[in-house]
C-alpha cells in the first residue's frame, strides 16, 4: 500500500489566537495546577506537615500546619475513628474502634503504632501488629482527620 500526500493542501502556518483566548487558556491551566497542588498537599502524609505527635491512649495529638494562614495549630483525633483490627493486623477504617480487641498499643516514632490485637480467626490470641498512621491519618487544613 502506497499513501501519497499532496503537500500543497497542508496548512504550515501557525494558527493565531486572540490574546483574551490565550489568557484565558493560560489563567485555567494555572488555576487547575494549584488546585491540584492543595489536593495533594491536604491529602498527603500527616507527619510531613506535622509536629511534635504524641499519643496518649488512643488519641493522637500534634501541631498541624494550617496551609491558608502557614501558622501551626494544636490538633488531636481519636485513632479509633480511623483505624481498625481486623484479623490481629492493624487496618486502616472509618469508625474502626481497634481499642476494643487491642492492647498495649505504643507509638514507635512519629507514625508507627504497634498494638497486641486479638486474632479472631487463631483462636482469639493477642499477636503484635504495627500500622503506618500516615496511610490512616491527614492534615486537613491544620486539623487531623481520617
Amino acid at each position: 500500500m502506497i499513501l501519497i500526500i499532496n503537500t500543497n493542501q497542508l496548512d504550515f502556518q501557525p494558527k493565531r489566537q486572540p490574546l483574551q483566548s490565550t489568557i484565558m487558556q493560560f489563567s485555567l491551566k494555572s488555576l487547575g495546577m494549584m488546585s491540584l497542588f492543595v489536593l495533594a498537599v491536604s491529602g498527603s502524609k500527616f507527619a510531613n506537615t506535622c509536629e511534635n505527635i504524641e499519643s496518649f491512649g488512643t488519641t493522637l495529638s500534634a501541631d498541624c500546619r494550617e496551609y491558608e494562614q502557614g501558622t501551626m495549630t494544636q490538633s488531636r483525633i481519636d485513632l479509633n475513628r480511623c483505624v481498625k483490627n481486623n484479623k490481629g493486623s492493624l487496618k486502616c477504617g472509618k469508625n474502626g474502634n481497634y481499642q476494643g480487641s487491642c492492647i498495649n498499643c505504643t507509638l514507635r516514632g512519629n507514625t508507627e503504632m504497634e498494638c497486641m490485637c486479638r486474632n479472631v480467626a487463631e483462636g482469639h490470641r493477642f499477636v503484635r501488629t504495627q500500622i503506618d498512621l500516615n496511610k490512616c491519618i491527614s492534615n486537613n487544613h491544620g486539623q487531623l482527620g481520617c
